[in-house]
């Protein structure tokens, strides 16, 4: 299953000569989850990003077109700027956040690939006439994550000149990689499947090859959220704590859905944020699964998981959307019997001041 989109198949074949075995998500996979999200902690590692999708939007009028669909300012992007965004529906629901980078004259954005039929059709339907082409490119590019406390100067044997701001693109003729914010250096890389493999074989020389599911725990750690196929059209921007990680601008004027995501912000009636939490149970709690507070109503939810990764002493970190009311209340996955649930400390405010 490659859900939505066509994988490499040389870039594959050439992982599981790398000892990877690839499940039936399109995941793959170098060991058990606790041992590589450990990895991911304390040690330098690289990872294939292949259940992420890149889509490329190019044509004259891209830009403009970006700017009535997507939730941040395009026009603050450059070749070595990159940002986080959404595009939304009617109701200012998100249909999927991903990050937009530019890259030769052409905008890229990376999402969860189960989301890419939709938001291709999404975004078809407001082209109109306007000179804009969208098209998967995932094939083409080979999307790679590198994190450690020597990211830097390992990536530094294939882009000369890194820049680590976080959000910013380094690049030259053969790699474009992205700052990605966390308590660790941490890069996305995008390049060609020929120059992936010569990454890889240098790279794995001097850090650990680890399962593709160690970057959402990274994620999670970060809290960044992704949205995917189980919670696409559940949230508004703010839910998932979008503009605090610079995801939204409410200064660029008018988006699909904007209206709603606007007066949410400027009105301050806000419920429901996204929480990092860790989950009593040693079964990974799905996409989409629900939270319930005790002594909340028969059959009443308080939130949902965004997404779960194993932790690696026990259990399950993860975010969640909660009722902001609930987050000091006994929370439990499922239902009041469920493991428990309990709010940890995300690495940045909600203070918006």
């Amino acid at each position: 299953m490659n859900n939505g989109k066509q994988m490499n198949n040389d870039w594959k074949e050439f992982l599981l000569t790398k000892g990877a075995h690839q499940d039936d998500n399109g995941l793959f996979h170098f060991d058990d989850e606790r041992a590589d999200n450990l990895k991911a902690e304390n040690t330098d590692i690289i990872c294939d990003l292949s259940h992420f999708s890149t889509l490329v939007i190019a044509g004259d009028d891209a830009q403009k077109f970006m700017q009535g669909q997507f939730t941040n300012d395009v026009k603050q992007i450059d070749e070595s700027s990159s940002q986080l965004s959404a595009f939304c529906n009617n109701k200012g629901r998100m249909i999927a956040n991903f990050r937009l980078f530019e890259h030769k004259n052409n905008y890229f954005l990376t999402l969860k690939s189960d989301l890419v039929d939709l938001s291709i059709k999404h975004l078809q339907n407001y082209i109109l006439r306007s000179h804009v082409v969208i098209q998967d490119v995932s094939e083409q590019l080979i999307h790679l994550g590198l994190s450690g406390s020597k990211a830097t100067e390992l990536l530094s044997y294939f882009i000369e000149s890194i820049n680590e701001e976080v959000d910013s693109v380094s690049f030259n003729e053969n790699y474009v990689a992205i700052r990605i914010a966390g308590s660790i250096p941490r890069y996305e890389v995008f390049c060609s499947y020929e120059h992936a493999k010569v990454l890889w074989e240098k790279i794995t020389q001097q850090a650990e090859a680890i399962n593709s599911s160690a970057w959402d725990y990274l994620n999670i750690q970060a809290g960044i959220p992704t949205i995917d196929a189980n919670t696409s059209e559940e949230f508004v921007p703010q839910m998932a704590n979008m503009e605090l990680i610079n995801g939204v601008s409410f200064t660029k004027g008018c988006f699909t859905g904007q209206e709603i995501v606007a007066r949410m912000h400027y009105l301050g009636k806000l419920k429901k944020r996204c929480y990092k939490v860790h989950i009593d149970t040693e079964i990974k709690p799905a996409t989409g699964d629900k939270l319930f507070a005790e002594n909340a109503r028969a059959g009443q939810n308080t939130g949902s998981i965004i997404q779960a990764e194993k932790k690696p002493e026990s259990g399950y970190d993860a975010l969640a959307v909660i009722q902001i009311a609930d987050t000091e209340s006994s929370l439990f996955l499922n239902d009041a019997d469920g493991p428990k649930v309990t709010v940890k400390d995300l690495p940045y405010s909600f203070d918006t001041e």
